[in-house]
């Protein structure tokens, strides 16, 4: 019986040890959001480190606008970055072009040297750019010509329809 404890003991030492030895050898996870992005879009990044001892850590990443971007610590005492980059408007090429998507990556250190890498991908026939906002909600090929037309045949459409109402209120 006395072996089988030893036996036990050890075991349990044994995978103590490989537990905290797993947890010291734990690479960083790191993520983007949305996976897919147009070209002058958003994209956030978030990364866990095992320790969080700076206030920013920094991402990079070629299809970034500023090529660089700060990730803030999420709480005090945490162990979250995230930070929100703009992607740059023109993009061509890249590291794994494929034609109408590209795939970029982002990559990085954690306070305790140990790099991250994670990858957002690009579609250039999503929109991108400022939206063009207006009268019916126009858009950037529209001209005030048109725009003056849709007004008028509403305006239109209003009064015959209240004429209409009226003229069978009177006539009950």
């Amino acid at each position: 019986m006395r072996p089988t404890r030893i036996i036990a003991a050890s075991g349990l030492t044994i995978a103590a040890l490989g537990l905290s030895t797993g947890a010291a050898l734990a690479k960083p996870v790191a993520s983007t959001s949305p996976k897919l992005v147009g070209p002058g879009g958003a994209v956030t990044v978030t990364v866990t480190c095992d320790t969080g001892k700076a206030q920013r850590i920094a991402a990079s990443s070629q299809g970034f606008r500023s090529g660089t971007i700060w990730l803030h610590r999420t709480h005090k005492h945490g162990k979250t970055y995230r930070g929100t980059a703009r992607v740059a408007s023109q993009l061509t090429g890249g590291p794994n072009h494929m034609g109408r998507y590209t795939s970029w990556g982002v990559n990085g250190d954690c306070p305790d040297g140990k790099q991250w890498m994670t990858t957002f991908k690009t579609d250039a026939r999503l929109p991108h750019g400022k939206v063009h906002t207006g009268v019916g909600s126009t858009g950037k090929d529209s001209n005030t010509t048109e725009i003056v037309a849709g007004a008028a045949v509403l305006a239109t459409a209003a009064v015959g329809g209240t004429y209409f109402l009226r003229r069978r209120q009177n006539n009950s």
